[in-house]
C-alpha cells in the first residue's frame, strides 16, 4: 500500500524547467509545470547530502534508486490558492487551469517572465559575439485580482510505500517527508540555471488540496483524467488532440537502463516521443503512474 501526501511549494526565486537543448535558438524556453523526474532528482540530491557527509557519485545513484523504488512523484503545476493551472487542449486551443480555464496569452502574462544575458569579453568589456541569450522562467511573483503582488506556488502529489526505506532508514510522513527527523522536501533546488539563483522552492504546506483527477492506490498508483496530467509514451494507434514531444533526461544514471553513474548530468537517457500534458485521448482515460509521474496505459 501507499501513503499519499499533497505538497505545496512556494517559489523563492524564478524557476526554469528546460527542454531538450537546441542550438538553433537564443531563447531557452521553460516548461509551465515541473515533471516528476525533476522532483525525484532534487529530493535525491537533498537526501544524499543529508545522509552522507561527503557524498560520492555512488551515494547519489543508490539513494536515487531507493527513492525511485519507493516513491511516485506527480507532475507539479502552478497554483494560486484557488486554481491548479494544468494544461488542456480544447476546441479553442490550449487552455490553463483545471476548473477556470484561461488562454495561453493570459497565463503567460500572469506567470511567465524572461531575462536576457550575454557574456562579456574580458579585454574590451563588450558583449561576446553570439553570446546573447534569453532565459524564460516561471516568475516567483504574480498579482492577484486586486493587483497586489503575491507569491507564486506549485502543487502536486507524492505517494510513498508504507514500508519505504532509504539507505535502510525508515521514511516518516507527517508535515513533510522525514528520514531521521530530517524533512527531505523542506527546501529544494529545482530545474536549471541554478547558478543564476533560479529554482529555489520552500515547502509551504501539505495535504491541503484534493487531486483534481481520480486516483486509485493499490499495488500501483492509477489515475483517470479527461486530459493527460503528465507525459504518456506515443502510440500510433491512439487517437488524440494535443501535441507530441521528444523527451529525454539527464542525471547521474539512466533510470530506465540503470546504466551510468559517473557524475551529475553525465548520463542522458534515450529520447522518445511522448504525448504532452494536456493532450486528450479519444478512447483512453485510465493510466498507471510511474515513479517520475509519467503515465502508462492501464489494462
Amino acid at each position: 500500500m501507499w501513503r499519499t501526501i499533497n505538497v505545496v511549494f512556494k517559489l523563492k526565486t524564478p524557476l526554469h524547467i528546460g527542454y531538450l537543448p537546441s542550438k538553433s535558438s537564443v531563447v531557452s524556453p521553460t516548461r509551465y509545470y515541473i515533471p516528476g523526474r525533476n522532483l525525484w532528482g532534487a529530493v535525491t540530491k537533498r537526501t544524499a547530502e543529508n545522509l552522507f557527509k561527503k557524498p560520492a557519485a555512488h551515494h547519489y545513484k543508490n539513494t536515487g534508486k531507493d527513492i525511485m523504488n519507493n516513491f511516485v512523484f506527480s507532475y507539479f503545476y502552478i497554483y494560486d490558492g484557488e486554481t491548479i493551472y494544468s494544461p488542456s487542449y480544447t476546441d479553442e486551443g490550449i487552455k490553463y487551469g483545471h476548473d477556470i480555464k484561461i488562454a495561453r496569452a493570459e497565463f503567460e502574462h500572469k506567470f511567465i517572465g524572461s531575462q536576457i544575458s550575454t557574456a562579456i569579453e574580458p579585454g574590451s568589456s563588450t558583449a561576446k559575439d553570439q553570446s546573447l541569450h534569453e532565459i524564460e522562467f516561471i516568475n516567483n511573483k504574480s498579482c492577484d485580482k486586486t493587483g497586489t503582488p503575491e507569491d507564486v506556488k506549485v502543487t502536486g502529489w507524492i505517494w510513498i510505500k508504507e514500508d519505504a526505506k532509504i539507505n535502510n532508514r525508515e521514511v516518516d510522513v507527517d508535515a513533510g517527508i522525514f528520514i531521521d527527523n530530517f524533512n527531505i522536501i523542506q527546501e529544494l533546488i529545482l530545474g536549471g540555471e541554478s547558478k543564476y539563483g533560479f529554482g529555489h522552492v520552500l515547502l509551504d504546506g501539505v495535504n491541503k488540496i484534493a487531486p483534481p483527477f481520480e486516483v486509485k492506490v493499490q499495488d500501483s498508483v492509477t489515475v483517470s483524467s479527461e486530459f493527460l496530467i503528465s507525459h504518456l509514451k506515443y502510440d500510433k494507434n491512439l487517437n488524440f488532440r494535443g501535441d507530441l514531444e521528444l523527451l529525454a533526461g539527464r542525471g547521474y544514471f539512466d533510470p530506465e537502463t540503470q546504466r551510468g553513474g559517473s557524475g551529475p548530468g553525465a548520463t542522458i537517457s534515450k529520447p522518445q516521443y511522448y504525448f504532452t500534458p494536456g493532450t486528450k485521448l479519444e478512447d483512453k482515460t485510465y493510466f498507471r503512474m510511474t515513479w517520475d509521474g509519467k503515465l502508462r496505459l492501464s489494462a
